[in-house]
């Protein structure tokens, strides 16, 4: 654990011996603003929230959809430093491309005191790191934890940041538009009878890292009309070279890498995708992010490039669905496709 966080736990026990759990233990009684996080705990707020903290990038490009930018005080230092962020929250955001919002930390060691000099009236982390947000609730900030693995939750992540930001309007529209795309293509998937089978690869060279069919990006091969290759019940299985030559796809798909991972690999010369380079890149990383509803970009491209179709420019449906997703705002990353 955070040596701050561990230090600001300690305090907050010596002050109040018996509070072990104040997130839990207080009653949002008379709250205006209640909705659970991905932890199961109440998060309750009078109005609104106005100075948002935000530590995750799937929930900060939510509120971009939401058109709650406005309340972002503060964001995790990764957006000013990484090629696959800045570029694009910076045609989002005049604050970013100035580098004027505070970066209290990344989203598992975020500095809990230049949080609380921000003063947030909502934090907003990974659920993967609740010693961070315990340690912020000790300290009475409320904090909303999410997690975006499953197609379910990437929703109920819009919907929440939407009733805590007072844009449920905004909220509803971008949920029913994600969701009648998803039934289309599911529709479309439906007809399909001789399916591809596609194996994805994460990013830096991890190409025997896959998605297991626990995860959001099988939900985009399935939406797509693919089989995923992968049988296993997991998020991220790690497999070897023997398993994907076994496996044999059609296609490959990858995540922000060069094709040249898989070529240069003689032993997987006679794997199909490879020996018919039938292998596709999701690029840039930032319009095809799965666990946002962005992953309708990810599955529309996957299912032109398995079924080609003259009639389909995918680069003008990936426009539409930016400009569906971010507004009016959507405009200045056009150029950026």
């Amino acid at each position: 654990m955070n040596k701050t966080i561990a230090t600001l736990l300690l305090l907050k026990m010596m002050i109040f011996p018996g509070c072990t759990n104040p997130a839990k233990e207080n009653s949002p009684k008379g709250k205006a603003i209640v909705v659970k996080d991905a932890t199961g705990i109440t998060v309750a707020l009078d109005k609104p929230a106005e100075r948002i903290v935000c530590l995750y990038e799937p929930a900060l490009d939510a509120l971009y959809m939401l058109h709650a930018e406005n309340r972002i005080a503060g964001i995790f230092n990764d957006v000013y430093t990484s090629e696959e962020l800045y570029p694009y929250y910076s045609k989002l955001d005049d604050r970013i491309r100035k580098k004027q919002l505070s970066t209290p930390g990344s989203n598992g060691s975020a500095n809990i005191e230049g949080i609380t000099m921000l003063n947030p009236d909502l934090v907003i982390v990974q659920s993967a790191h609740e010693d961070l947000a315990q340690a912020l609730r000790s300290v009475g900030i409320p904090v909303y934890t999410t997690k975006v693995e499953q197609y379910a939750e990437v929703f109920q992540t819009v919907q929440d940041l939407a009733v805590l930001t007072g844009t449920q309007k905004r909220g509803n529209e971008l949920v029913s538009y994600a969701k009648d795309e998803y039934t289309m293509m599911e529709n479309r998937a439906d007809t399909i009878t001789s399916r591809k089978k596609a194996y994805f690869s994460w990013a830096y060279g991890r190409i025997f890292s896959t998605t297991g069919r626990n995860s959001m990006m099988h939900f985009c091969l399935e939406a797509a009309g693919v089989e995923n290759v992968c049988k296993f019940d997991l998020d991220q299985p790690n497999i070897n070279a023997e398993t994907l030559i076994g496996w044999n796809p059609d296609m490959i798909i990858m995540w922000n890498d060069s094709p040249n991972e898989f070529y240069k690999k003689k032993e997987l010369g006679e794997v199909s995708a490879i020996k018919n380079k039938q292998i596709y890149n999701l690029l840039p990383m930032f319009f095809y992010n799965p666990h946002t509803l962005k992953s309708l970009n990810t599955a529309i491209s996957i299912h032109n490039w398995a079924y080609p179709n003259k009639e389909v420019d995918i680069k003008d449906k990936i426009t539409q669905i930016t400009l569906q997703l971010y507004g009016e705002k959507g405009k200045k990353l056009i150029p950026l496709i």
